[in-house]
């Protein structure tokens, strides 16, 4: 393991991450170096010579998987993820000796969003009895969705919805809750917010609309929003969200006007547009990828996507991120921020500034689904390490085909080597078609030996079910294949098959309907890891998009 390491924070500043040294034991952080000086490991990250920040962690008992772990980062350098880098590489260097889990208080982990996004407990202002109204479904959404922490609704006559108690006032409430989502009447939005603010809250959601950019009144009412977030010290998401949406079970959260529920997984999804949200969630649900969380940016008035991907950059249980973009405030520095997170996490968008965003290492694609479709490649498991690919499956006609689109994709599809032809039923050569009358057993047995043989890099299986054959059984063979060989990426098309099966193995790699939208998928994701590859250099200097 390299002694020094060179990473990007999330602003897009280089960081040297390194071990501890005598010297290093100055300053600011004097105390929390010498309090772990003669314990197991010590690293420090530095901003140019200027040290900024320091881990260290140590074991708990001999022989004990487990260790304390402290880190602390200057003040004027918090919120750049550098808490997140340096424990990154502590826990790289410690795993090797036995250390698997950390225990302690890590600070700086995209503090300012947690009321947002991980709220414990949640008011909702506007909540009535009328079905169909946003206070009101909010409500009923965050209350059987399982919501762990305290709800509360808000309105007029202080009466209970869906069985939560209400009261007339924010300050009227028990508790300051972390979280107030705001469905009101437009005109009402200013003096509920400043309520809110007043009282203690430190996020809101404004699902009220009425705040165009068009109009002498709606200027109005946003240049009212904002100054009393800015006046009282409250982030705001909005107005014209649809809401936000988290499948943590630490944090499981819908407070979201969507009626679609996608299943939890790793993907991080934003949107400015709410028929876009809503449509992209819709997709998710269908294809099966996974989402950590969703967030409605709205008309965009405070909370922006700078906010989001700093917070993503630290969250553990995102792994890649989506952006549906209309406009970017800060087109430079955001830039910047997502060719930080990027080295860290594939980033993926959907937005007018391509041209701008790809320089920065985002995935950008033609559409929701495209961008799906990459994304599920890329979670759960690395991305191509090169671009040989092998194809192996039962689809006749269909195998070929698959062939021809992925060397005019890129691909390169080589000749087994004859050790590894040899293991493979009937010594079929690469692309490998085992005819449709192929045992699971069989199948398997090929695409394990091709995906053990270290001559591949990708492996597509090709499957078509019949009647005469067991699709399922197939993809429950093929699941064991991918837990094998975590290395290779891995990707199934199943055609004339069950089509509740979107994924395989306990990673959960992808399964598609057509071989088209799985080569496409893995051009992005080979293109992704092609730019992951490039050496860090200095800060990027990107040219505007024009």
């Amino acid at each position: 393991m390299t002694v020094t390491a060179y990473e990007l924070a999330s602003d897009g500043g280089l960081v040297t991450i390194r071990l501890a040294r005598p010297g290093d034991r100055t300053g600011p952080l004097r105390f929390t170096l010498a309090a772990h000086a003669d314990e197991h490991l010590t690293l420090v990250a530095l901003d140019g010579p200027a040290l900024i920040g320091a881990a260290a962690c140590a074991r708990l008992g001999e022989g004990s998987p487990t260790a304390e772990v402290v880190c602390h980062v200057a003040p004027h350098h918090r919120g750049r993820g550098i808490s997140t880098l340096l424990l990154d590489h502590l826990s790289a260097r410690a795993r090797p000796v036995g250390i698997t889990e950390f225990v302690g208080e890590i600070p700086d982990r995209g503090v300012e969003l947690r009321p947002l996004l991980e709220p414990r407990s949640v008011v909702v202002i506007g909540a009535g009895s009328r079905h169909g109204g946003a206070g009101h479904e909010t409500l009923r959404a965050l209350r059987d969705y399982g919501f762990a922490g305290r709800l509360y609704a808000v309105n007029p006559a202080g009466r209970p919805v869906c069985g939560i108690p209400a009261h007339r006032g924010v300050s009227d409430l028990p508790e300051i809750p972390d979280l107030a989502v705001v469905a009101v009447r437009a005109d009402l939005v200013p003096a509920a917010l400043k309520e809110a603010g007043q009282f203690g809250v430190r996020c809101a959601v404004v699902l009220s609309k009425g705040f165009g950019p068009s109009g002498p009144v709606n200027r109005q009412r946003r240049a009212e929003v904002l100054q009393i977030a800015r006046e009282q010290g409250i982030r705001v998401l909005g107005p014209s969200s649809i809401g936000v949406l988290s499948t943590a079970e630490r944090a499981r959260l819908n407070a979201c006007l969507s009626p679609e529920r996608p299943p939890a997984g790793g993907l991080a999804v934003a949107s400015q547009s709410g028929a876009v949200g809503i449509a992209l969630l819709a997709d998710a649900a269908r294809s099966g990828c996974g989402l950590s969380g969703f967030v409605s940016l709205g008309e965009v008035l405070d909370i922006d996507e700078n906010d989001l991907v700093a917070y993503w950059f630290d969250d553990p249980g995102t792994h890649a991120v989506a952006l549906c973009l209309e406009s970017i405030r800060d087109p430079g520095e955001f830039a910047r921020m997502v060719h930080a997170l990027g080295r860290r996490k594939p980033v993926l968008a959907v937005t007018r500034a391509g041209a701008l965003l790809e320089q920065a290492g985002v995935i950008c694609t033609t559409g929701i689904g495209e961008m799906l479709d990459t994304a599920r490649v890329l979670i759960g498991q690395p991305p191509p390490a090169g671009a040989r690919m092998a194809i192996v499956g039962n689809g006749g006609g269909l195998t070929a085909l698959a062939a021809d689109r992925a060397e005019a994709s890129g691909f390169t599809l080589l000749p087994l080597t004859t050790p590894t032809r040899r293991q493979v039923p009937r010594g079929r050569d690469n692309p490998i078609d085992l005819g449709i009358d192929a045992s699971p057993a069989a199948i398997a047995s090929a695409a394990e030996c091709v995906a053990n043989s270290g001559e591949v890099d990708i492996l597509l299986l090709m499957i078509v079910g019949t009647r005469a054959n067991c699709p399922i059984g197939i993809m429950t063979a093929l699941g064991s294949v991918v837990d094998n060989h975590p290395d290779v990426t891995i990707a199934a098309v199943l055609t004339g098959g069950n089509d509740g099966i979107q994924t395989f193995g306990e990673r959960g790699a992808p399964v598609y309907p057509e071989a088209e939208r799985a080569l496409r998928a893995l051009a992005y994701a080979h293109r992704y890891a092609l730019w992951r590859q490039q050496p860090l250099g200095r800060r990027p200097r990107l040219e505007a998009a024009s």
